[in-house]
């Protein structure tokens, strides 16, 4: 493949061969997925020495391990005799060590080989063998990897996010639900659906009543970038300006219970009972948005939830932030609900794509079970109107883009100015 065809064109142009080659899906393979942090789990799911998580990407297995010591530690996911996977999904090495399913070698939870059957017999086992490691590190509550023994170091990668996101102290929310999915398109079809909102007055009308989809700015950060309210902005109830409606012809009341309704999971009943208690005191214009966001600080701090670092005008408003190359999601003030998209195979129409929903444990509760589900077709469940209509997309635009007369994405350099970062900070590993 001549890269110079599928790189970003001078005027912004995306080849379809980005979404649609198999040869392209290779060179990712080759060039970005073995050299760049991303996600592999939360630390909470390696509670105790010996547990483990496998990670795929692309046509690689990945392990990574909770060692004696309470270290995290990743290797790639083959036995040293004949290649045999030693692990799959998750769950817990509870013998302390790894052994081999089909020869019964053993190695160390930090990857060195310490048994082999009929030693002996082997005139040419050097010593020290050890399982290839993957770099390992964690923020935020999550075990990032990397195969680059070279790369840079994690913070350094992930700058400025770590500042911008300290206030929600990601380490402390904890893992409430875990969905995945195979979605019929390319993993970055998938992460661009989350990535802008200019999809909003095509995709989802029905949320323009409670949605100024207009106002909303895109920042590049990094590698990684953001949308939501321009700095210092503050939120109001309004609708969508492409509605044209005069402010008569709406009431704030109903965009607050709409916006509420809207974000599902990360607003519960008492935030839904508190914005019919509101609507019923008939406060003046404008009132009714600053007293329903002081009194869901004050919910939030009854629950626990460490709040001081956020103004109450956060208390309706996300941080939608895309780590590069395949995270992105809204973050709240006690709760977050991420999406992880990543290649299925070497196949570039299909992926696997993981629904993460974080939370704020209560300190008066149990810790709660983790709801884990797989789909093998994401029809096969509910995701919400508004997920089930992002869904439905997909399939249309990795079929569409393989037309003879559709030759590359021609994206709007406002709303759809995040997508073009992420495939321009892509170009940067495929030039390396």
């Amino acid at each position: 493949m001549d890269r110079s065809d599928v790189l970003v064109q001078h005027d912004g142009r995306i080849p379809k061969a980005r979404y649609t080659s198999p040869e392209f899906a290779r060179l990712e393979l080759d060039r970005l997925w073995s050299r760049v942090w991303q996600i592999a789990c939360r630390e909470e799911e390696l509670p105790e020495p010996g547990d483990f998580v496998e990670y795929e990407i692309g046509d690689q297995s990945l392990l990574v391990v909770r060692g004696e010591g309470g270290t995290i530690a990743a290797f790639h996911n083959a036995c040293l005799h004949r290649g045999t996977r030693l692990a799959a999904g998750s769950g817990c090495f509870t013998e302390g060590f790894m052994q081999c399913r089909y020869h019964a070698w053993r190695y160390a939870l930090d990857g060195r080989l310490t048994d082999v059957v009929d030693a002996h017999e082997f005139t040419e086992l050097p010593e020290g063998l050890r399982l290839g490691a993957v770099r390992a590190e964690c923020w935020g509550g999550f075990v990032f990897v990397n195969p680059d023994p070279d790369a840079e170091p994690l913070l350094d990668f992930l700058d400025p996010l770590p500042g911008l996101l300290a206030p929600y102290r990601l380490e402390d929310l904890r893992l409430r639900a875990q969905l995945s999915t195979v979605l019929p398109a390319n993993w970055k079809s998938v992460v661009d659906a989350f990535n802008e909102s200019y999809h909003v007055q095509g995709t989802h009308p029905q949320i323009l009543p409670w949605t100024d989809d207009v106002s909303i700015a895109y920042e590049q950060l990094g590698k990684h970038a953001r949308y939501g309210r321009l700095a210092g902005a503050r939120r109001e109830l309004r609708p969508s300006p492409r509605l044209e409606l005069s402010e008569e012809e709406y009431d704030e009341g109903e965009i607050l219970a709409g916006l509420v309704a809207g974000l599902g999971g990360a607003f519960l009943a008492e935030e839904r009972a508190l914005v019919e208690e509101l609507r019923a005191a008939h406060l003046p214009k404008g009132e009714l948005l600053p007293a329903y966001q002081a009194r869901r600080l004050q919910l939030l701090t009854a629950r626990g939830i460490d709040v001081s670092g956020f103004e109450p005008d956060r208390m309706t408003s996300a941080e939608d932030v895309y780590c590069f190359p395949n995270v992105v999601g809204p973050i709240y003030p006690g709760s977050a609900i991420l999406f992880r998209s990543r290649p299925l195979g070497l196949d570039p129409d299909r992926a696997i794509h993981d629904t993460w929903v974080l939370e704020w444990p209560r300190p008066d509760a149990p810790p709660r079970p983790v709801t884990r589900r797989d789909y093998a077709d994401w029809a096969e469940h509910d995701w919400g109107e508004i997920t089930n209509q992002d869904y439905a997309n997909m399939a249309e635009v990795q079929i569409g883009m393989k037309s003879a007369g559709f030759d590359a994405l021609r994206l709007n350099p406002r709303q759809e100015a995040n997508l073009l970062h992420m495939h321009r900070v892509l170009d940067g590993y495929l030039d390396r």
